[in-house]
């Protein structure tokens, strides 16, 4: 017997009525014409953007504004919990049901989260994209939370602890250093000792305080506006305001101690809120301190933080660090080294960064790097997906990526050099895992 996904309805009437139309208003023209991006903001308070890519795949997107800032004492580690348990039964739907109906539909369901938001995608060829919305739709929003399932899925969660690897602790160490016990120092991950405790009436608090209308956005690319609005007016969420979260910049050190042979140190101020006016000039001074190799196999030694590895003669790489939220951010240094010359080698790249000298023919590479890093961030369906679904969930509008990057071109060598005294000049936070005997102590730097 099919499931009641795969039977007509009203949403895949209208989706089908959509793509005949263009069918019939491109079939005279050989080139497909190009689409601009469109929004619209519904009476609920919910964000809707698409782009019509003429693909024959689909990729939708529902997000809400439910990442690990939203938790409180008593969910802490919801949000991995609920990231994890996405394909378990709903309400409405069992675990096998949603598993056939998408294999059958030829797509796939997916899940990811951050500090602020929960996305829950969807990829499926474009034809059946009606049958996919409807487990969209009951997967976002329809949560079961069944106690058996949850007690069968912390094996899944386990895996995930344990494969972590020293870099993401230091990164949620230096989240929790910089904004302590709440908001943004919640880790994405569920701490050890919180397995097992998160009951289903726990979970569905935590939702029902998330994953409200004015805390949506609904995204798509190679689909239809009109009946991705029709789709999330549809959607079964409540109204309100629903969690806050304020998060202040505190600074502090935390340092994890498991004797491996090689270090990882974090070190940041506060960076740039999205959409501030110093986070373009923050973006340009991480290209000109160093982000990584840009090409394949390569290494980033021409960068200012590689020659300055080299030079303190300690075993070991450094690279810049600039994170920003919508109230706030992070900006500093990541550094990996042995850890018998991890002390030379931060304390080198500290310096470095502290005093870094900008010229104008350093800003100029740096513009040109930051233009296509956005641009190479959106190369993929699912990348520009995400990008497209932040962008709507946290501000309310979308720019595309050549608009994004035309921002970076007015700032100024000046403008760079600013930002940076800022945050080095302010409160610093840090963590470190490994051999920390050798790492210097925040106020030794």
């Amino acid at each position: 017997m099919a499931s009641n996904a795969l039977k007509p309805n009203s949403l895949r009437s209208l989706v089908k009525r959509g793509y005949a139309a263009q069918a019939a208003a491109q079939q005279s023209t050989f080139a497909l014409p190009v689409q601009d991006p469109k929004v619209t903001t519904l009476p609920s308070g919910a964000v809707v953007a698409s782009l019509e890519t003429n693909a024959p795949v689909s990729h939708v997107a529902v997000l809400f504004k439910a990442g690990s800032r939203y938790e409180t004492t008593a969910s802490i580690g919801a949000s991995h919990i609920l990231r994890a348990s996405v394909g378990l039964g709903t309400k409405n739907t069992s675990s096998f049901a949603i598993t056939r109906t998408i294999q059958q539909a030829g797509g796939s369901i997916s899940s990811e989260s951050g500090r602020e938001h929960i996305l829950y995608g969807l990829d499926i060829i474009r034809d059946n994209v009606g049958t996919g919305l409807e487990i969209l739709g009951d997967v976002s929003t329809q949560h079961g939370f069944k106690p058996w399932e949850l007690d069968g899925n912390l094996g899944r969660v386990k895996d995930e602890l344990a494969a972590l690897d020293p870099s993401t602790i230091a990164i949620e160490l230096l989240h929790k250093a910089a904004f302590r016990n709440s908001g943004l120092g919640n880790s994405i991950f569920i701490p050890k000792h919180r397995l097992g405790k998160l009951t289903s009436e726990t979970m569905a608090g935590f939702v029902a305080s998330t994953h409200t209308s004015n805390r949506m956005a609904v995204v798509g690319l190679g689909i239809e506006h009109d009946a991705l609005v029709s789709f999330a007016k549809g959607l079964g969420v409540g109204s309100g305001a629903g969690a806050s979260s304020s998060s202040v910049f505190g600074g502090g050190e935390i340092r994890h101690e498991t004797g491996a042979p090689v270090t990882v140190v974090a070190v940041a101020g506060q960076g740039a809120s999205q959409g501030s006016s110093d986070a373009a000039a923050l973006a340009i001074a991480q290209q000109i301190l160093g982000t990584g190799a840009h090409i394949k196999r390569g290494s980033n030694a021409s960068s200012a933080l590689a020659k300055v590895v080299a030079a303190s003669g300690g075993l070991g790489a450094a690279s810049a660090l600039n994170i920003s939220y919508t109230d706030t951010g992070l900006f500093g240094y990541f550094v990996i080294a042995d850890s018998g010359s991890v002390g030379q080698v931060v304390g080198s790249v500290h310096d470095a960064v502290k005093n870094l000298n900008i010229s104008d023919a350093d800003v100029a590479r740096a513009k040109n790097q930051v233009k296509a890093a956005i641009h190479m961030a959106t190369e993929g369906s699912s990348d520009a997906l995400e990008d497209m679904g932040l962008q709507a969930l946290l501000t309310g509008k979308y720019l595309d990526p050549t608009a994004a990057a035309a921002a970076v071109d007015g700032v100024t060598a000046g403008a760079v050099r600013s930002a940076l005294n800022k945050v080095m000049e302010g409160k610093l936070s840090m963590s470190s895992v490994g051999d920390v005997s050798g790492v210097p102590f925040l106020d030794q730097l």
